[in-house]
């Protein structure tokens, strides 16, 4: 286990949800959080989607409210809401790793000086840790749920979890 939490983006709950993997998140963090605004995103998309996960539906999952005026704070950026929420909620609670898979929002949130983690890192990480025993057949469900993975992320990620 990871000493550090997360605090999840919609693209890792989404995502982690599709494959039926997100039993992995308790695993690797000791503390999970999901801003409010991400809660919101994902309760949108389940209006479209049946199957989008609920995270209040998840006892391992810890729900955060984070402020209009935490975001504002932020140095000006494009990011989407649920995004700046992640990086505002890890920026207040020091030690957290912002989940997050936009390039963009990564990106912003290093510079911020966070530790940013995002999906593919996460089954890595469950990889190394014995946690699942390939990483390349959740990272190929991943591709096939509409995670968009080019094929040198990819192989880069399966070199990382030893599968080359």
């Amino acid at each position: 286990m990871m000493a550090a939490g997360l605090v999840c983006d919609t693209s890792v709950l989404l995502y982690l949800g599709r494959i039926r993997h997100l039993h992995l998140l308790p695993h690797l963090f000791p503390t999970i959080v999901v801003p409010g605004q991400v809660v919101f995103e994902l309760d949108v998309g389940r209006s479209l989607t049946p199957d989008v996960v609920d995270p209040r539906t998840l006892d391992f999952i810890t729900i955060s409210a984070v402020s209009q005026t935490e975001i504002d704070r932020l140095p000006a950026n494009r990011l989407g809401e649920g995004e700046r929420a992640v990086i505002a909620l890890a920026r207040r609670s020091n030690g957290l790793i912002a989940g997050l898979d936009d390039r963009l929002a990564r990106q912003f949130a290093i510079g911020l000086g966070l530790t940013v983690k995002g999906i593919v890192g996460l089954i890595i990480d469950a990889r190394q840790a014995g946690l699942i025993p390939v990483a390349g057949d959740l990272l190929e469900l991943l591709r096939r749920s509409g995670f968009r993975l080019d094929q040198q992320l990819f192989e880069a990620a399966l070199l990382l979890a030893g599968e080359s």
